[in-house]
């Protein structure tokens, strides 16, 4: 291919990315309340292992479609992302959620330092060896879906989307050992009855809804100055 393709190749690799995190990100909420927070997380982890498959596969069949569409369904499992802060907030200790909630931005930085160090050509950056960087993924899927069955559901989503009391109350204790934890069910009993009748609202509700413009002005704030505040550069 002429110099021109190859550049329009490689910008479409690098860019479709982008377009698997919109459509993970939008499918995000549906799925969480559908099928619960557990199960969303196992459903996230498949894109990863189908991008590891196809990654690994395109260099024995010398296809460039495998990468793109390798990198789409990467891309899936990125904007899937967002079912971990809210299962990190749901099956967390009241007194810890806010420590455990930042642990999650501390280990995607982390993870995107790792990734920087694997891919120098020194190490797995080579034309030998990028396949199996790209693929990397797919191994730390493979290990979730191994281990996240034996985790158990939110207990906050079994209360206020199952209606099962007994279940949560168990999960409570399997999350945070034996102890009395009638206080945060009732907590929890309060908000089913503060949201009973509540309408799950999507993006451009979202958008239209006065009420939340504060909280959403905040958390756009905050994520936005993420981008300027030098961690990425870190």
């Amino acid at each position: 291919p002429s110099a021109e393709m190859m550049t329009l190749m490689w910008s479409f690799i690098v860019s479709i990315y982008s377009i698997g995190g919109l459509l993970g990100s939008l499918s995000a909420g549906y799925l969480s309340v559908r099928f619960g927070r557990k199960k969303a997380m196992l459903c996230a982890n498949i894109p990863a292992l189908l991008s590891a498959a196809l990654m690994g596969l395109s260099r024995l069949c010398g296809s460039f479609e495998m990468v793109i569409a390798g990198r789409l369904f990467s891309g899936v499992c990125g904007g899937k992302l967002a079912f971990l802060p809210m299962l990190l907030n749901k099956i967390s200790p009241k007194k810890l959620r806010g420590f455990i909630n930042v642990t999650s931005t501390v280990f995607l930085a982390l993870g995107k330092a790792v990734a920087r160090i694997l891919g120098l050509r020194e190490l797995l950056g080579t034309e030998d060896m990028w396949n199996v960087l790209l693929s990397f993924s797919g191994l730390v899927a493979l290990i979730q879906l191994l281990f996240l069955p034996f985790f158990p559901e939110s207990p906050p989503y079994l209360l206020l989307q199952k209606e099962d009391k007994a279940g949560c109350l168990k999960a409570m204790k399997q999350l945070w050992g034996e102890g009395n934890y009638h206080t945060e069910f009732d907590d929890l009993m309060k908000e089913k009855a503060i949201t009973k009748g509540t309408k799950i609202m999507n993006v451009l509700e979202v958008l239209r809804e006065r009420s939340v413009y504060p909280q959403l002005c905040a958390m756009l704030l905050l994520l936005l100055s993420l981008q300027l505040c030098g961690l990425s550069a870190v």
